[in-house]
């Protein structure tokens, strides 16, 4: 599992422009194919150069192509792929703290409309002239001999976020940044239900949850009373069963979705929490069907 945020600040293959907590980066990928997993610290913008890319999430897929721009928010993990050609994107990482800030600094009303469905981890956003003039005015800073000043450098982040808040276009975003402003951190709970099948350390979950390993810890089993370990092997493997019963994946395919990373420790876990193999137990839904078949027949 890659942290994104951390790879792009490592990678050779980006620019980068960074103040304080917040990063500007255009990061260039040679197509290659490859799907991988990715988690991040920070909320962050994407808008895509060239290319194209799938981000797939528990609620969606998303595919962005040259000219596209989305929000995501922290506390995620998202499927992405890179296709066709060489992939370049604008990515613009941007704090909860900066994103408070903001807002109280320039008293922006939230414009959240009506409350339907919570918004996904990736908010796909609407383009209009000033946004799409925004990103375009960023790439001039990446071929300048020196880099922009502290203060214009922050001043073009708060820039993107005025823009986002004063225009009732871009009302998913509006909602998420209200929520921000109005909790202290994120919610362990929704993290944690939207992302217990990835394969993180319980570390990488506290980071993801923006707390420490203990804070993390005692919190969870608040909320959960049960440690974040036993309860991440039960959600594992009921929705492997879940998966096992429901669809026609493989038995790797599904230890893999369920996050188990080696075979024969899933096999062992879910043989002794359920009485029955994974293979056992895909044979028995096997067995329904065909002589639900029979019958109709």
């Amino acid at each position: 599992m890659i942290n994104l945020q951390e790879y792009i600040q490592q990678s050779p293959f980006s620019k980068k422009i960074a103040v304080d907590e917040l990063l500007f980066a255009e990061f260039t990928c040679p197509q290659d194919g490859k799907k991988t997993s990715v988690w991040w610290n920070d909320n962050f913008f994407s808008h895509v150069l060239t290319g194209t890319t799938v981000l797939k999430t528990p609620r969606g897929e998303y595919v962005l192509k040259a000219g596209d721009s989305a929000f995501a928010r922290k506390g995620s993990l998202i499927g992405y792929n890179h296709t066709y050609e060489d992939f370049c994107e604008l990515l613009i990482f941007v704090p909860d703290n900066f994103i408070k800030m903001v807002a109280q600094k320039y008293s922006m009303p939230f414009l959240i409309g009506p409350v339907n469905d919570p918004a996904d981890t990736v908010i796909p956003l609407i383009s209009d002239n000033i946004l799409t003039a925004y990103f375009q005015s960023l790439l001039t800073h990446f071929v300048q001999p020196t880099p922009p000043a502290s203060m214009l450098l922050k001043l073009k982040f708060e820039e993107l976020l005025l823009n986002i808040l004063s225009n009732n276009i871009h009302t998913p975003v509006n909602r998420y940044f209200f929520e921000v402003c109005r909790t202290a951190k994120p919610s362990i709970r929704e993290i944690m239900e939207l992302n217990f099948f990835s394969n993180l350390s319980l570390d990488e979950f506290a980071r993801l949850c923006s707390r420490s390993l203990s804070t993390f810890k005692r919190e969870f089993m608040q909320i959960y009373n049960a440690s974040p370990g036993k309860w991440l092997m039960e959600k594992r493997l009921e929705y492997s069963r879940y998966l096992l019963k429901t669809t026609e994946l493989s038995i790797d395919e599904i230890r893999l979705e369920s996050g188990f990373e080696n075979r024969t420790h899933f096999i062992r876990v879910f043989k002794n929490r359920f009485g029955v193999t994974p293979g056992k137990q895909k044979k028995a839904k096997r067995s329904v069907v065909e002589e639900s078949y029979t019958r109709a027949s």
